[in-house]
């Protein structure tokens, strides 16, 4: 049974991953997942960046959040903590709405700014 029992199971799935992982204090809350997804939704967003992005709790709730053609432009220095959702984010079928761009942030945000 579930404390969360509207959380989709995509989150689900990925929260007990990260669970798993010694630095799972860095991971958003199940509650915190659903308020940000439901904002998300409540303001009609389209397009968004995460700085920050661990195993993409998160980042997934966001993804689920957008509509169709939604994107996001996430950032974050360890590609390899995003690898271990990145299969639960595909299977949720959302992974065409992020672009995951490996290294600091400040970089890609000063190249934002240029373009």
């Amino acid at each position: 049974t579930s404390v969360y029992p509207r959380e989709p199971e995509p989150m689900k799935e990925l929260r007990e991953i990260t669970a798993k992982h010694p630095w799972n204090i860095m991971t958003t809350s199940a509650d915190e997942g659903q308020f940000l997804n439901m904002l998300l939704k409540l303001i009609n967003a389209k397009n968004t960046m995460e700085i920050g992005v661990y195993t993409g709790y998160s980042l997934l709730a966001t993804a689920l959040a957008l509509p169709e053609d939604g994107k996001i432009l996430a950032m974050d220095i360890n590609r390899e903590n995003y690898e271990l959702g990145l299969p639960v984010i595909q299977k949720a079928g959302v992974a065409h709405k992020i672009e995951f761009k490996e290294g600091p942030a400040l970089p890609v945000l000063d190249h934002l700014l240029t373009d």
